[in-house]
């Protein structure tokens, strides 16, 4: 689990800002916000926090404000803050603390990686504090699974995409080949009727044919009887009257 050690509130007994470099009404502003925040009424706390920051800006307003949205887990508001309170400051142990609350508000926001830098930022200023050493540690960790996720995910997917892809082409073939089988039949019919065409051609070329011949048959049956005839008229009158004897 992630540290925190208590440094929303380190601030408020390390602000090296003295009273006077404050306007009263937001001395009063904050001190306020400081007795919300401790009693966790944080909203009224914000509420407390964003009046003193808006009558006399400061590192304690805007990073006591950082804080104050971080209990409410509105954590790219409270990065805004805390990089507007690091803007305002040149102590270590303040810029520490800030960037040290920063990582964690990248940490919860599942940003690791934003979280990492920032608690860099922190160790530049603070180099030895072990809690942020060991925050820094988990949020290595804590990206390494994140990625390790990502390429899980991203392979799943890959997959999903690789079988889909398998599918269609299988799809695809098994259309291909439908289409082939198609053709063939269809050109296995073309064939067919091509012979059944040249069968009934010869066959009606046969039945001319046969017509043909009866028809010479008849032709030359007449002339035979034709020749028949002129025979028989001949001998018939060359026939003699035979004699009575």
């Amino acid at each position: 689990m992630i540290s925190y050690k208590n440094r929303t509130t380190l601030l408020f007994a390390i602000c090296l800002f003295p009273l006077l470099a404050v306007s009263q009404s937001a001395h009063k502003s904050l001190r306020k916000g400081d007795a919300q925040y401790k009693n966790g009424k944080y909203l009224d706390a914000e509420t407390a926090y964003r009046k003193a920051d808006g009558e006399k800006s400061s590192v304690k307003s805007a990073y006591n404000l950082g804080n104050s949205l971080m209990k409410q887990n509105r954590y790219d508001e409270a990065i805004t803050k805390y990089d507007d309170a690091a803007a305002k400051t040149n102590s270590d142990s303040q810029k520490a603390n800030i960037y040290f609350n920063q990582g964690n508000a990248y940490y919860n926001k599942k940003e690791y990686q934003q979280s990492i830098e920032s608690y860099k930022k922190a160790l530049r200023h603070q180099s030895e504090d072990a809690t942020i050493k060991e925050n820094l540690a988990l949020a290595r960790l804590a990206l390494r699974k994140q990625q390790q996720e990502q390429q899980k995910q991203q392979n799943k997917e890959n997959n999903k995409e690789n079988d889909q892809n398998k599918d269609q082409n299988q799809q695809d073939n098994s259309q291909q080949n439908q289409d082939q089988n198609q053709q063939k039949e269809q050109n296995q019919q073309n064939e067919q009727n091509e012979n059944n065409n040249k069968d009934q051609s010869q066959s009606q070329n046969k039945k001319l044919s046969e017509a043909e011949a009866r028809k010479l048959l008849e032709i030359m049956d007449n002339e035979e009887k034709k020749v028949q005839q002129k025979l028989r008229r001949t001998d018939g009158g060359n026939k003699r009257v035979k004699k009575d004897w």
